[in-house]
């Protein structure tokens, strides 16, 4: 089982070994009683939405990684596919 805190902070890279950021907050959602992990908010646009700074503005498709692109988990560093970094952001 994987928690929240082993998530949260770690940094997150390409398989290439792109820089995507850190692990500033989760998203999920709730699933026969329970919470499924759907993606991960980094970078610094997640940051500041972590903080609630930056105005009503939400976070940007480009802010999280969805859970189905990690590919390698390891003691603070997750791996993500490729494809995540070259995606176009909005």
């Amino acid at each position: 089982m994987i928690r929240a805190s082993d998530l949260l902070g770690s940094e997150v890279r390409t398989e290439s070994g792109d820089r995507l950021g850190r692990v500033h907050d989760l998203r999920a959602h709730q699933e026969g009683g329970g919470w499924v992990l759907i993606g991960l908010v980094v970078g610094r646009g997640g940051l500041r939405a972590r903080l609630g700074v930056g105005g009503d503005e939400p976070v940007r498709e480009g802010n999280v990684v969805p859970w189905e692109a990690v590919v390698a988990l390891d003691d603070g560093r997750i791996t993500v596919r490729d494809v995540i970094a070259a995606a176009p952001t909005p």
